[in-house]
């Protein structure tokens, strides 16, 4: 996908969402559009055939005249539509941070509609399961009504944040999907030693485990307790999977040192020279 499609498709999520899109984005969208249509302009339309000899010259230098006109019009415009794209695409860039920001609200409140229906459905992830499910006990047929009907908005938002930050380079990182919508906390020396890792390593196993089973998966996120919940700027999904790295290799320099001391002193710097 294009710079440019990229950025056509953030706005037009944005718009889906109704999300405020800066007079900045529409004006730079106009000013490619213009440009554009110029580059494509067609060739005017051959004039009829005139009826004598001196109307026939006349009528081809005019037609000449015309296409010659047009052709160095459309040569121009092209010199300008790398330009007009570029800042196009900015103005989109700029804009995507707030954008994310304006999904936050709606993105908070449907994670409280998942806990809150998740608190009323089986405790064991693998319960919560419509082939699996009691729907003769209506508080279970309840919740997970509810909570479906939140997954599915859920789904569907994460689809137009992903839309919106493709333009600024997506997400990539591995986990994106979780890192999209959760932060592991900082490993700190103190957390690496005491192996806290432990703690948080099942719950991005869990997360790929649950893929098949989004009610599930989203129910699990909000009643874990070791990440945090929120939209991820561009580039956060990045950062937030590199700290994942991290406390997979503070750990494994915890385990290299030769001492206890040996291996605080080793955490202690890869974590100082990796913050």
């Amino acid at each position: 996908m294009s710079l440019v499609h990229a950025a056509v498709t953030a706005v037009t999520a944005a718009e889906r969402r109704k999300l405020p899109v800066p007079a900045e984005v529409y004006e730079a969208s106009a000013v490619r559009g213009a440009v554009f249509q110029t580059v494509q302009q067609p060739d005017p339309e051959r004039p009829a055939l005139p009826e004598t000899a001196a109307a026939v010259e006349e009528a081809i230098r005019e037609h000449a005249l015309a296409l010659q006109t047009l052709d160095v019009t459309r040569r121009a415009a092209g010199a300008f539509q790398d330009e007009a794209d570029a800042r196009f695409v900015e103005a989109v860039k700029a804009a995507v941070p707030d954008w994310i920001g304006g999904l936050q609200k709606e993105f908070g409140t449907l994670v409280g509609v998942v806990q809150k229906a998740g608190a009323k459905l089986p405790e064991a992830a693998d319960q919560i399961d419509p082939a699996r499910l009691d729907w003769n006990n209506p508080t279970y047929t309840t919740a997970y009504t509810k909570a479906e009907g939140a997954v599915v908005q859920l789904e569907q938002l994460l689809s137009d944040r992903a839309d919106i930050v493709r333009v600024a380079g997506g997400d990539g990182g591995k986990d994106n999907a979780l890192f999209a919508v959760a932060a592991l906390p900082e490993p700190t020396t103190e957390r690496v030693l005491a192996d806290d890792w432990r703690n948080l390593h099942p719950v991005i196993s869990q997360w790929r485990d649950l893929r098949q089973k989004p009610v599930a998966r989203w129910v699990y996120l909000t009643r874990q307790q070791e990440l945090t919940l929120s939209l991820a700027t561009p580039g956060e999904v990045r950062r937030r999977s590199v700290q994942a790295q991290r406390w997979r290799e503070a750990g494994l320099h915890r385990r290299s040192g030769l001492t206890p001391g040996g291996g605080e002193a080793m955490v202690r710097q890869y974590l100082a020279e990796t913050a």
